[in-house]
């Protein structure tokens, strides 16, 4: 499911992956291929399309989905968890406060040379399944990426290791542009499988207090 349907409710545990994003490359990257596969989505027709996804790039294991949906879950008394989603707007807000949260942009690191916000540590979301040892469970985390797709799958990669206080950006660093807070990223809206390194796109920091 999408982003803001994961970070309202989803089932604990599981991983954020869009099935409108780059579907089958980031379950390639993040799913471990031993595992059996249980799919969250809309309904029968996205489920078998995720499963075709998934059979392109090896995943085979997929073992059903959730007849029913969030709704059958959550009306059949099970837990549930959850990622508070921050607004461009807040997110600036906490920037221009020198707020203690740790910023975690996941984008990979073409677009983060292009533009990041000031402090913000890169860890493209490939590497989170072992960076993630780079970061403190017990702090606030931040994470933000180009729309709010890629962060969420880091945010459900860091829950699942423990990590309580998490958070991210809707809209990401396209958001954080259109509100007036730093330049547009054009990298963000590019295929995220296919990044090359542009070294000649480095600019500075300035838009961070605007």
């Amino acid at each position: 499911r999408n982003f803001e349907a994961f970070g309202g409710q989803h089932v604990p545990g599981a991983y954020s992956i869009d099935i409108d994003g780059n579907f089958p490359t980031f379950a390639g990257w993040l799913l471990p291929p031993d595992k059996d596969i249980l799919l969250v989505c809309e309904g029968y027709g996205q489920a078998v399309e995720a499963s075709v996804q998934l059979h392109r790039v090896g995943l085979d294991r997929v073992y059903g989905y959730l007849s029913g949906g969030m709704y059958a879950w959550v009306t059949a008394g099970y837990p549930t968890a959850h990622v508070p989603q921050l607004s461009s707007h807040e997110l600036n807000q906490r920037v221009i406060q020198g707020d203690t949260t740790i910023l975690v942009d996941v984008r990979a690191s073409s677009e983060y040379e292009n533009f990041h916000i000031q402090n913000a540590i890169n860890i493209p979301v490939a590497e989170l399944r072992e960076r993630y040892k780079e970061l403190d469970p017990a702090d606030e985390t931040v994470l933000i990426c180009g729309s709010g797709q890629r962060s969420s799958m880091g945010a459900s990669l860091l829950k699942q290791k423990g990590f309580a206080k998490i958070f991210n950006v809707a809209g990401g660093m396209r958001g954080y542009a259109a509100a007036g807070f730093g330049p547009e990223c054009p990298l963000c809206t590019l295929p995220w499988a296919s990044f090359a390194r542009r070294p000649d796109t480095t600019l500075t920091d300035k838009y961070h207090d605007a």
